[in-house]
């Protein structure tokens, strides 16, 4: 095939008709399959049943050590891995217990704001607005009541004089 994309097409196609048909084969016969790949890149792809690692154990090991020793990993990298695995939970875990804490404490700080009356919550600047609006305020008050004052005033002598 001429064209790299179509290989890839196609490899990926028989591919999975490749395991399709191993997996057809384990379940049906009641056999132990392993099958192995490698692209033209490298990679591997891998089926077995019950599982690969169970059927490569089954060779013999003539020979075989030396070749797998370098690509699989001991038990102590396996359980440095896990350690490292394990402290990064750690760590996420208390980014987020301390994430928690900031946002709990901002929530109280919220609620005993809204607790406390407006006035307790404004800063100085915001203070001198707000007085100077209740000033303003009272001297509308003062000024409407004064206006009634006086159309009352009005309307008794009217209904006198009537």
């Amino acid at each position: 095939m001429e064209k790299k994309s179509v290989r890839v097409v196609t490899f990926s196609k028989r591919k999975s008709g490749l395991f399709k048909k191993a997996m057809e084969l384990s379940i049906l016969c009641e056999v132990a399959v392993a099958l192995v790949l490698f692209s033209v890149g490298g990679k591997s792809y891998s089926f077995g049943h019950p599982c690969i690692e169970a059927m490569i154990d089954q060779f013999p090991h003539q020979g075989l050590e030396s070749r797998r020793g370098s690509n699989k990993p001991s038990k102590d990298d396996e359980i440095d891995k896990l350690s490292r695995q394990l402290h990064d939970l750690e760590d996420q875990l208390q980014v987020e217990k301390n994430k928690s804490e900031i946002l709990d404490n901002g929530l109280n700080q919220i609620k005993l704001k809204e607790s406390k009356s407006f006035v307790d919550c404004l800063n100085l600047e915001e203070l001198k607005k707000f007085k100077a609006s209740l000033e303003a305020l009272t001297a509308d008050l003062k000024l409407s009541m004064s206006e009634m004052e006086a159309a009352s005033s009005l309307l008794l002598i009217k209904e006198k004089a009537v």
